[in-house]
Formats: structure tokens, C-alpha cells, sequence
């Protein structure tokens, strides 16, 4: 027959386990509603910054050419 306390441990092992899949899950679900499109959102500003800088650039070195 199995003792209370070993069904103890195992019962506590189990909820455990619960709680430590839930907070993984819990992380990811986080992950991909918070930090994957703030991570997309500040690369497309960094793109455009880019460009931006190019098209200045461009734009600099036409009128040095035109002077």
C-alpha cells in the first residue's frame, strides 16, 4: 500500500511541474504578444532611419555637385 507521504510527494511534485510549464508558457505567450513586435517595430524605425540618412545624403551630395 502506498503511504500518505509518498502520495504527498507526489501530488506537490505534480503541482509544481504545473506551475513551472504554466510560467514557460506564461513567457512565451509573453514574448510573442510584447517583445517580438516592439523588436519588429523598432527594427522598421531603424530601416527607415537609415534610409532617411541616404536620401539626406544623396540629396547633400546632388547640391554640392550643382554649386
Amino acid at each position: 500500500m502506498v503511504s500518505t507521504a509518498t502520495l504527498l510527494y507526489f501530488g506537490m511534485g505534480t503541482l509544481l511541474f504545473f506551475f513551472w510549464v504554466y510560467g514557460i508558457w506564461a513567457f512565451a505567450r509573453d514574448c510573442r504578444r510584447t517583445y517580438v513586435p516592439g523588436f519588429k517595430g523598432w527594427l522598421a524605425r531603424r530601416r527607415e532611419s537609415k534610409a532617411e540618412q541616404e536620401r539626406e545624403q544623396e540629396r547633400e551630395e546632388k547640391e554640392k555637385q550643382l554649386y
